[in-house]
């Protein structure tokens, strides 16, 4: 425990752990909530305070070049295995620093998966099939949690192993298996309010890159 504390993500580690887990929800020091299989559940977990909370956020971000503190209480960032971040501190916070994990998933599921699980129809898997290799605009659109990466990365199976893709994103989550693949990610301003690169630019110098 102590290790974990001083080097790990203290009262976190059992729950990142876990490969079931899909999001691991945060509210001040006494209230942790996980998602497993699309319901929410409170766990026994506690931090011993609102300060050790904190150092562990502070930990994540700082990983990434980041702070998070009064001055700058939200943050984004990402786990060593890929897992997104999104830490809000006091005083935007009231009841002590919210901290949400949305895990990365190491299994890539496959749309034949998806219609197992009845996510989809044989005919609707099909469709998206033919719309991943013959080059289709397409958008997919949904809540949180509703599976739109999960989807896409569906569909990135049926893209041409010698294409050059590029993919922009806010929070790389994109799980490309093909060999000729830029990831591009969006940067945020730094305290001084310098330094951001949109989405904007990134579509901006992709084009430069010769995608296909």
């Amino acid at each position: 425990d102590i290790c974990n504390d001083v080097l790990g993500y203290g009262p976190l580690e059992p729950l990142l752990a876990r490969d079931d887990i899909a999001d691991i929800m945060v509210n001040g020091s006494k209230n942790v909530y996980i998602e497993v299989n699309g319901k929410v559940e409170q766990t026994g977990i506690r931090f011993r305070d609102n300060q050790q909370l904190l150092n562990i956020c502070q930990r994540i971000v700082s990983q990434v070049g980041r702070r998070v503190d009064e001055s700058s209480p939200i943050c984004d960032a990402r786990l060593p295995d890929g897992s997104r971040v999104n830490v809000i501190a006091p005083p935007l916070a009231i009841d002590g620093t919210a901290l949400t994990i949305r895990k990365f998933k190491k299994d890539k599921l496959t749309l034949d998966q998806l219609v197992k699980f009845g996510s989809i129809s044989p005919q609707g898997a099909e469709i998206l099939k033919i719309i991943g290799r013959v080059r289709c605009n397409i958008v997919i659109s949904g809540g949180t949690g509703s599976g739109k990466t999960t989807l896409l990365n569906c569909l990135t199976n049926y893209i041409d192993r010698d294409e050059r893709v590029i993919t922009c994103e806010d929070s790389a989550e994109l799980q490309l298996q093909q060999p000729h693949v830029v990831r591009l990610e969006t940067r945020p301003p730094n305290l001084e309010g310098e330094g951001e690169v949109t989405m904007r630019d990134l579509v901006k110098n992709c084009l430069r890159m010769r995608p296909e």
